[in-house]
């Protein structure tokens, strides 16, 4: 049983919740969809004691949770009560390997070591991590850091399960499994989403969203279509016979590696790239743009081979993780980074609806996204790639992010795991099978 009611602001007078109320039955399923900076993640930190233990803020009210309020608790002691997997998978990773990642909380707990090596295999082999068990965490690819989270949650096996954006960045088969593992749980488990998924379908006991401070029924609605003229441009991106290899070094092994026989794409023009978790999606992005140099073949525009310190300044890549992009202290100096005008700047936070003096550190993964998003806009680049863009923002905003893009002469690459978002872009279709890139 949980029962929380809380007021929580980071400065005060300016309230994040206001006697906000929660309440879930044992085992119960609850979906909460929120847009970013509703405060789905401050809920989470909340519960689990990282806000406002190492935030600051000012927090009144209880979490109860199965007869204790875990607000009276220590951190570490809330370990049994709750647990979270963070939308940022980089924040929550901590140790040398896989493994490390698990052993940890479980040791915390005092578990006998014949118990911790029980649910270290069975969580590895859940989310068929087994292969993975002595590789740094930072060679995982995004979906797998997800993966890697949920172990860590399903070991420690706490009363209630907290998942924050968490089938973002899953593949759709991946999707399939967590919902399958959420609806056969007899824990109470709370995701926090910001737009629903086809994979939501059938899991939850509620769906619920924020309204007015509140948490009500949600309200279906449908994903819109992105409505673009496409205009092609006179440059195009292109690649041929590509042959891209990366190696988990912690290990001295093979990672994967991707074939890429042909691709193209045009200023003005979308497209889109599916795949699963550690098909090479991102290495892929990282090589056309420069970021990471390929084994064989050739980068060209307009026919013309690209070196990497070119198609750094051609193609954008907004990475999955928005703040590995992002290091100064507000939305203004980031913006003004670029070298960009006055006029050009107040354009940017306008068409991307930001606040010039928010502070990043204190920015929802959604925000830092969408500042992502108009830092590159003010480059210029010719081409830009959407890493899992989708991911913690509802469609509307993604699809408003790439409008402008595509209006202002870019070509768009799209990579995402929903195909449902995929197809309202009305794009191209480019995949990856086997190890082999290839148009749908």
């Amino acid at each position: 049983m949980v029962e929380a009611e809380i007021t929580f602001s980071y400065r005060e007078g300016e309230y994040v919740f206001r006697s906000f109320p929660l309440s879930m039955d044992d085992g119960e399923h609850v979906l909460l969809i929120a847009p970013p900076g509703s405060g789905k993640t401050t809920l989470a930190r909340i519960i689990t004691g990282s806000v406002p233990e190492y935030s600051g803020g000012n927090l009144e009210g209880h979490v109860m949770i199965d007869g204790v309020d875990v607000l009276g608790l220590p951190v570490p002691e809330r370990m049994d009560h709750a647990g979270r997997v963070s939308q940022n998978s980089d924040d929550m990773l901590l140790f040398p390997t896989v493994e490390e990642e698990i052993v940890f909380p479980l040791s915390n707990l005092g578990l006998p070591g014949s118990i911790i090596r029980e649910r270290i295999e069975a969580v590895l082999s859940l989310f068929s991590l087994l292969q993975y068990r002595h590789v740094s965490s930072s060679e995982l690819s995004g979906g797998e850091k997800r993966r890697l989270l949920l172990a860590v949650l399903f070991a420690v096996d706490p009363s209630l399960y907290i998942l924050d954006e968490s089938f973002d960045e899953l593949s759709p088969a991946w999707r399939e499994k967590l919902g399958s593992l959420i609806k056969g749980s007899r824990r109470s488990i709370l995701v926090l989403g910001s737009h629903p998924l086809p994979e939501y379908e059938g899991v939850f006991d509620r769906i619920l969203m924020l309204e007015d401070g509140r948490a009500v029924p949600y309200r279906r609605e449908g994903i819109p279509m992105l409505r673009y003229a496409e205009r092609a441009g006179s440059r195009s991106l292109s690649a041929r016979d590509l042959l891209i290899e990366r190696r988990h070094r912690s290990i001295g092994g093979e990672g994967f590696c991707l074939s890429v026989p042909s691709f193209d794409l045009r200023e003005g023009e979308r497209a889109v790239l599916l795949g699963g978790n550690g098909s090479g999606k991102s290495s892929f992005a990282r090589v056309l743009s420069g970021l990471l140099q390929e084994a064989s073949g050739t980068v060209q525009v307009n026919g013309q081979s690209l070196q990497c310190s070119k198609r750094r300044r051609t193609v954008a890549y907004l990475m999955q993780n928005p703040y590995e992009e992002l290091f100064l202290p507000t939305v203004l100096d980031e913006l003004r980074s670029t070298g960009a005008s006055d006029r050009e700047v107040d354009e940017a936070l306008s068409l991307f609806g930001l606040s010039p003096d928010g502070y990043i550190a204190e920015m929802s993964y959604g925000e830092a996204k969408k500042l992502q998003a108009a830092l590159f806009y003010l480059l210029h680049r010719p081409f830009a790639i959407f890493d899992e863009f989708d991911s913690a923002l509802p469609y509307h905003e993604s699809q408003k992010a790439l409008s402008c893009y595509l209006e202002a002469g870019s070509g768009v690459l799209v990579i995402t795991h929903d195909r449902a978002f995929a197809d309202s872009l009305g794009a191209r279709c480019y995949s990856i099978d086997g190890g082999m890139l290839h148009e749908c």
